[in-house]
């Protein structure tokens, strides 16, 4: 009786806590002492209730609430509260979410299969915010058979999505079949989705595909041309030189865009590079 009792007050403290995250004028003080309160209680029995604190915060448009509500969610819940974690960081409220993302992450890698078991139908759902999420948060736990999953996403007609297809292939290292549906992407339609696969093929310094990155060069977009610099700039500079890479070097340090000209003198400042 005494336990449920504890429990009972509890759920009022939370209830008392998610009122005071929207009112403007409430004592924030008072709100991180309650806080900090059910953070040390850990009681489970207000998972449900936390849970629906969380969705209503992120229906509201609440991103100070959904920090703190996440927070307490997950030292609450552990890796078992990764779906509703998910769902709340996958709505776009205009902050950062570091900590969110952090604590994704961190709670999919301890427990990388039951992760994957909600990741994956989430990958392929009908909900665009939830799929650019899942498939953000594959990235932590990749699989190999994760590629074709990938590779239908990177058709996706979501920009986001796409996007996320970029930082997730990066987690498969240089797996050839994870670089050629990188090369694939750099003829995307969308810039950013261009210079997002230009920033993870200059990490991943494969010499294949060196022919396609400097046909962006002649890309009509300022940013993307800057990121073929940048990203040739990340390719290893011994002798001798690469004759076809020192000449769109060269053409982009001529180019109209002042970004694009400092891109490609840094990248100049390196060694010429190997030819391939």
């Amino acid at each position: 009786m005494e336990d449920q009792r504890a429990g009972d007050d509890l759920t009022l403290r939370l209830d008392e806590l998610a009122a005071g995250l929207t009112d403007p004028d409430c004592d924030l003080d008072d709100l991180a002492e309650i806080e900090e309160e059910l953070v040390a209680a850990r009681r489970r029995e207000l998972i449900p209730h936390l849970e629906r604190h969380l969705a209503a915060a992120v229906e509201a448009g609440n991103w100070y609430a959904r920090h703190v509500l996440a927070r307490l969610l997950a030292e609450t819940a552990s890796h078992t509260s990764l779906a509703a974690l998910l769902r709340a960081y996958s709505r776009n409220l205009g902050d950062d979410q570091d900590s969110l993302s952090t604590r994704l992450h961190v709670l999919a890698q301890e427990d990388p299969a039951a992760a994957r078991e909600i990741l994956l139908p989430c990958a392929v759902g009908n909900d665009e915010d939830l799929r650019r999420a899942a498939i953000w948060l594959l990235g932590f736990v990749p699989e190999a058979a994760d590629l074709n999953l990938l590779a239908h996403a990177a058709q996706d007609s979501d920009e986001g999505v796409r996007s996320a297809v970029v930082g997730t292939l990066g987690s498969h290292g240089t797996e050839p079949a994870a670089i050629d549906l990188l090369l694939n992407l750099l003829d995307d339609p969308s810039p950013q989705v261009r210079i997002s696969a230009l920033s993870s093929l200059g990490f991943l310094q494969q010499p294949r595909t060196l022919p396609k990155i400097r046909l962006l060069a002649n890309d009509d977009n300022p940013r993307v041309r800057a990121w073929v610099a940048i990203a040739l700039g990340r390719f290893p500079t011994p002798e001798p030189v690469d004759a076809a890479t020192s000449a769109v070097l060269d053409q982009l340090a001529a180019d109209a865009d002042p970004y694009v000209r400092d891109q490609a003198a840094e990248a100049r400042q390196r060694k010429p590079l190997r030819s391939y």
